[in-house]
């Protein structure tokens, strides 16, 4: 997802810390401004506007509705790549609690969901650390939610806070009821927010400021540091540029900016719808880069199902549909194809797995190439 946000790429933002919510709950928020006179700014590659793609999320009834029609309907009856037995157990298989970087959060359904399973586990899936008084306490989890839409920034961290609290009102309950228990109820959780702009080539440069500026929030601080990196139902809300300026490949920027956050054994994973060519087809086998049956990528690989072509009617109304979305803005993907988004995967990745289900790509990474 994009954003509504005013700004666009190469703008500057200043760093506001809220206070710490109760029970370990940490927010902080990351807000974009206008560049001083004064500053110097990084030269970029050519600017595309992101803003058409975002703004429908900031309307009041679209993150309302978003569950339901977006994450339920079209997905199951336009894209034809069901939500709840395809992309909920990709973004689960991938999803590290410890260190997660989610870029365009939408409704923050799918890190709510992974987050909630997260929690639920027992003590031999997130075993227990020691602080440094040596008792035994729940390991800390740390999120970070990227998107240039404030609104669903907001939507995202109030999901991911939900449920941290009601984990901890059922841990609470089961500790109440065992005597002498003094473990905490719950890990603590640190919620980060950052309002950006995924194309703004100077979020990649590794001697640039994340927003421009002097005071900016520097692309070291989140560099080589992420376990996971999630980017899901992004890149086709992202507009391509024109053929001379490299068309859908300038949303490789994404790829390049998640490599770059990535540590070393972290891995990518994400979804997008592709282009037109792709509503009259049953899904395509399943693409593998180098060393895709390693360790890296074994547990959490994209989904290997198959699907009948759809019927006229499907396909017509799946047509009518994208068309009207890239008419007006909301999709950018009208020829989005599988194999530049591969190209863009394996120009940062020593390890990439894709699969398109439906209309959908789905696609995961890792061994982050480094310069």
């Amino acid at each position: 997802m994009a954003s509504s946000a005013e700004n666009t790429s190469g703008t500057a933002a200043a760093i506001t810390s809220k206070p710490l919510p109760p029970r370990s709950t940490a927010t902080t928020t990351t807000t974009a401004t206008t560049i001083p006179e004064n500053s110097t700014t990084l030269t970029s590659a050519p600017q595309i506007n992101t803003k058409s793609g975002a703004s429908i999320y900031s309307k009041p009834l679209m993150l309302t509705a978003y569950d339901k029609y977006v994450l339920g309907f079209s997905m199951t009856h336009l894209w034809r790549c069901p939500t709840k037995t395809v992309l909920v157990p990709l973004f689960r298989q991938n999803f590290r609690a410890e260190k997660h970087l989610d870029i365009g959060v939408g409704t923050g359904f799918f890190i709510g969901d992974a987050l909630a399973e997260r929690l639920a586990k027992d003590e031999d899936v997130m075993p227990l650390e020691r602080d440094p008084n040596s008792k035994l306490v729940q390991p800390k989890i740390e999120i970070t939610l990227m998107d240039l839409n404030g609104v669903a920034l907001e939507k995202a961290k109030e999901r991911v806070l939900g449920v941290v609290n009601k984990a901890r009102r059922v841990g609470a309950g089961m500790n109440g009821k065992q005597s002498g228990a003094n473990l905490n109820v719950a890990p603590a959780v640190n919620v980060t927010t950052i309002q950006a702009d995924v194309l703004d080539e100077s979020l990649t440069l590794p001697q640039g400021k994340l927003f421009g500026g002097s005071t900016g929030f520097t692309l070291g601080a989140c560099s080589k540091q992420f376990k996971s990196v999630s980017m899901f139902n992004l890149l086709h809300c992202l507009p391509a540029a024109s053929e001379p300026q490299g068309g859908q490949e300038i949303k490789n920027r994404a790829f390049k900016l998640a490599a770059e956050c990535l540590a070393d054994d972290g891995v990518l994973v994400g979804c997008t719808i592709l282009g037109r060519k792709y509503i009259a087809h049953p899904s395509r086998p399943s693409s593998s880069g180098r060393g895709s049956g390693s360790e890296a990528t074994k547990k959490g690989r994209v989904g290997r199902t198959t699907s009948k072509k759809p019927s006229i009617l499907k396909r017509s109304m799946t047509w009518t549909v994208m068309k009207w979305y890239n008419a007006t803005g909301v999709f950018g993907n009208w020829a989005d194809e599988r194999e530049g988004f591969e190209k863009g995967l394996r120009e940062n990745f020593e390890v990439v797995e894709t699969h398109v289900e439906g209309c959908m790509l789905l696609f995961n990474a890792a061994r982050p190439k480094r310069e």
